[in-house]
């Protein structure tokens, strides 16, 4: 990062690394937990930034996953992709500008 690069484009920059990073752990999750529910459209949305839509996608994942129950490693497993998911959300609300135009860039 140059020197010269501003608080907001340090956050911006932060704020792309963990929603790359949460995608990642959030489609290993899925996997680990044999969920059928496809994450795709809500990675789509992200990447052609429409934030709102993938902020209703990831909003209507999370209250599936906290209607399952597991156990052991499951349940780590499942918390795992809920926190990933509460991340993207987070993120994708408090930096939306900035992903809403990075498709258009």
């Amino acid at each position: 990062m140059p020197e010269e690069a501003t608080p907001l484009q340090r956050a911006q920059l932060l704020a792309a690394l963990s929603v790359g990073t949460e995608i990642i752990m959030l489609r290993h999750a899925m996997r680990q937990l044999d969920l059928t529910v496809d994450v795709s459209p809500a990675f789509a949305a992200v990447a052609e930034g429409k934030s709102a839509a993938a902020i209703e996608q990831l909003a209507r994942l999370d209250a599936a996953l906290a209607t399952r129950s597991a156990i052991g490693a499951a349940m780590q497993t499942l918390l795992r992709a809920r926190a990933s998911i509460l991340v993207l959300l987070e993120v994708l609300t408090e930096h939306a500008d900035y992903f809403n135009a990075g498709a258009r860039a």
